[in-house]
């Protein structure tokens, strides 16, 4: 009898036990991986809740019911908790239904809650809608404990909170800013020792309150991102807001963040320790002086440098500048005494020092004294020297300018205006080279060589009884008349072309081109201060000149196109009442008259006697 398929045949009944047995394989899989899945919620170290749209938790892992206080996770689904129950604030409890309803998830909200005992804690809420089979809204709810760490962030809080009264209070000046200078931060004795407020240092960069050259550089130089120092210290000037400065100790140093490096200036006010230093210098400088002077080695010599006298030659064509220069070579290499006259500003002292760089005592330097500018009660001391207790006030003992041109040349500028009484003494040194110092009977032998310049007639001086007469004529054995300006006018272009040279240089200016009018008029105009006055009237220019043409300060033009058919006295009378009033009558200090026409307060002082000028 032949079988039916699918009945008691040996194929059909092995294909349905295959199909069970598959069918309860997988099952038995996904029990397993939902029963793993359980066992990690419930041993997890977050809490995790399941709830439902009002908050009421359905579901708890063992964790979150330790969260709460609870012992187990059954216990705390009997007391019907609500996410929200356990929260302090009420504001929150709003808050976050709202953000749920709305938005549908929160991420990381720290809140404030109260276990079950009462204990405060703080929690990280992390939720997020969650739509089942049945429509209904319900949240899933990722809790975490941070209690320890809102601790550690509250503590280290009150710190930094600690820190920065210390540092406000701090006696120096505290500047946070970046590598572009912009100050970011500072504390209140920085508000205090500046005179700003708070929030206009935080508007300004540190450069504004930084005055200090140098300071700068090491500033500019640290701000280099790649420089190896982690901090540097110098010293510089600080600028108060009424303009004022002090000397400030900066220690400068790097704040290494990885997003924005910054900067941060420890900056002390250094002015009493400057004061004490200023002190123990003035000090040690005093007993360097009294050394010195005991030893009685060259006081004066080198005092003056070379550097001053920028033309090393006189600069002229003229015949009359070449007879001069003619003269000087021939008296230069002599020991003879030598007169040079001439009006203020024509060069005597430059004269003087050509005279002496020709000589052979060119090896040291020439002693500059001018007669006119010491005053009466103490020039004896400075040509000639004092001893200790010469005269009130002479703490110690002094050699005078003879002793330091020992060997050398002594240049005696304004002559005429030396007291009667120090004539003959003067006269003495030029007979027979001796001397003796103040308030002593020791005589002092000197070998020096003598030239005297002035603008006086010494003629006329002795004359009048206010020269001595031997002492001229042993001033006058070689005497050299220098012209002034006007009467070589032929000179003017060159030295005009030599000062603007000059000026280029120092000023970083480039001039090309001088118009011809400009060049007519500098001709036509007198010049009662020669060629001082001269150059000062080309500096003047070069200072207002923008561009590679000289341009002149319209003051002097306006002079210059008026002063023509006139004498020469009333050239100069008019010249120096226009400069006086243009000062206001200030004939002294850094914006004087005497300054603007290049001459000596008493020469100018004098002038304005001899040409009868008096102030309105």
């Amino acid at each position: 009898m032949d079988q039916k398929p699918g009945k008691e045949g040996g194929t059909g009944k092995s294909k349905t036990g295959v199909e069970k047995f598959s069918k309860g394989s997988k099952t038995h899989i996904i029990q397993e991986i939902e029963n793993g899945f359980q066992n990690l919620i419930e041993n997890a170290v977050i809490g995790i809740g399941h709830t439902n749209e009002n908050g009421d938790y359905l579901f708890a892992n063992r964790r979150l019911a330790h969260i709460y206080g609870y012992k187990t996770k059954e216990n705390f689904l009997k007391s019907h908790p609500n996410v929200t129950r356990f929260m302090l604030n009420p504001e929150e409890r709003i808050s976050i239904l709202e953000r749920m309803k709305t938005r549908g998830f929160i991420d990381g909200a720290e809140i404030q809650c109260r276990r079950r005992d009462g204990e405060i804690i703080w929690i990280s809420l992390s939720a997020r809608v969650v739509k089942g089979r049945s429509r209904a809204i319900t949240y899933e709810s990722f809790i975490i404990d941070i209690s320890d760490k809102k601790a550690a962030t509250i503590a280290l809080q009150e710190s930094e909170k600690r820190f920065r009264m210390l540092v406000e209070q701090a006696g120096d000046a505290f500047f946070i800013h970046d590598y572009a200078g912009r100050i970011l931060d500072v504390n209140l004795t920085a508000c205090e020792m500046l005179g700003y407020s708070k929030d206009e240092l935080l508007k300004m960069r540190i450069s504004d309150v930084d005055m200090d050259v140098a300071a700068k550089g090491h500033r500019d130089r640290y701000w280099d991102p790649l420089q190896s120092e982690k901090h540097i210290t110098f010293e510089g000037v600080q600028r108060r807001k009424d303009g004022s400065t002090f000397p400030v100790e900066v220690r400068l140093g790097r704040v290494d963040l990885e997003e924005t490096p910054l900067l941060l200036s420890l900056t002390r006010d250094v002015t009493k320790r400057k004061e004490s230093e200023n002190e123990l210098k003035r000090a040690f400088k005093e007993i360097n002086e009294l050394k010195n002077q005991l030893e009685e080695e060259n006081i004066y010599l080198r005092r003056e440098v070379e550097t001053r006298y920028r033309h090393k030659e006189i600069v002229g064509e003229s015949r009359a500048i070449k007879k001069v220069l003619m003269a000087v070579e021939r008296v230069a290499r002599e020991n003879t005494s030598v007169l040079i006259t001439g009006e203020t500003g024509t060069g005597k002292e430059m004269l003087a020092r050509a005279i002496h760089n020709l000589s052979p005592r060119n090896v040291r330097s020439m002693i500059t004294v001018n007669c006119a500018a010491l005053p009466g009660s103490l020039i004896e001391s400075e040509l000639f020297g004092r001893e200790k207790g010469a005269f009130t006030g002479a703490a110690s003992r002094q050699s005078g300018r003879f002793e330091a041109a020992d060997k050398s040349t002594i240049f005696l500028d304004e002559i005429g205006d030396l007291p009667m009484e120090l004539q003959a003494k003067l006269l003495r040194v030029l007979e027979n080279g001796t001397f003796e110092r103040l308030g002593s009977s020791k005589s002092i032998s000197v070998d020096v060589r003598v030239i005297a310049a002035t603008n006086h007639d010494l003629a006329e001086l002795v004359r009048n009884d206010m020269f001595r007469r031997d002492l001229f004529y042993r001033l006058n054995v070689f005497p050299i008349v220098i012209p002034p300006l006007r009467e070589r006018k032929e000179d003017i272009p060159l030295l005009v072309w030599a000062f603007v040279e000059e000026f280029s240089q120092s000023m970083g200016k480039s001039i090309n081109n001088i118009p011809k009018k400009i060049m007519d008029e500098l001709q036509e105009y007198q010049w009662p201060g020669n060629v001082r006055e001269l150059k000062n009237v080309i500096e003047r220019g070069m200072i207002m000149s923008s561009g590679s043409t000289l341009r002149l300060e319209q003051q002097h033009a306006e002079i210059a196109s008026t002063i023509k058919n006139i004498s020469m006295e009333d050239v100069e009378r008019e010249h120096i009442k226009q400069v006086l009033r243009s000062t206001g009558w200030r004939v002294t200090g850094k914006n004087g008259a005497s300054r603007i026409l290049g001459m000596k307060d008493s020469t100018l002082r004098s002038r304005m006697i001899k040409l009868g000028i008096t102030r309105p």
